[in-house]
């Protein structure tokens, strides 16, 4: 695989999700799953000095910025992560069904695929795992805590 392209796929999707942020920031992550004909994105964000996580999708209201442009440099995003899922799969590589790509505002970037068979997930399921290991955040809702403490359990061998 072109190095050059991958490095410039990875800046793409950084750069749309940072145009996209309207304050200063000390930490970005990005969640990224496409599977054939289907792409979900989504995106947290640290405030510079803060401890709270904003949701991307939360960036309009609180902000007062056009809901349309935010739809617009969203759907650039999913545009971004299509393209680089598509540039493996056409070199050969096993597509990843998953993204999480972390990026600090001094310029640290780390990324996580995952090849996880998605086909029968449950998406709301799968995003508070990914809150919590990512964000540290545990649900308000009892049902949803209870079904991420069962999950630790179950998982905690494998961390």
């Amino acid at each position: 695989m072109d190095e050059n392209k991958l490095n410039q796929l990875y800046q793409n999707i950084a750069s749309t999700v940072i145009e996209t942020i309207p304050e200063e920031w000390s930490k970005v992550l990005i969640y990224g799953e496409i599977i054939e004909d289907v792409q979900k994105g989504f995106f947290y964000y640290y405030p510079e000095g803060k401890d709270n996580p904003i949701y991307g999708h939360n960036i309009p209201d609180l902000f007062e910025i056009d809901h349309g442009s935010y739809r617009n440099q969203w759907g650039q995003l999913l545009d971004d992560l299509e393209e680089l899922w598509h540039e493996f799969k056409n070199n050969d590589q096993e597509p990843w069904t998953s993204l999480t790509m972390v990026i600090k505002s001094d310029g640290e970037f780390n990324i996580d695929f995952s090849y996880e068979d998605l086909t029968n997930a449950n998406d709301h399921k799968r995003k508070i795992v990914w809150k919590h290991k990512y964000l540290g955040l545990w649900p308000e809702n009892q049902d949803d805590k209870e079904f991420l403490e069962h999950h630790i359990e179950l998982n905690q061998d494998e961390a």
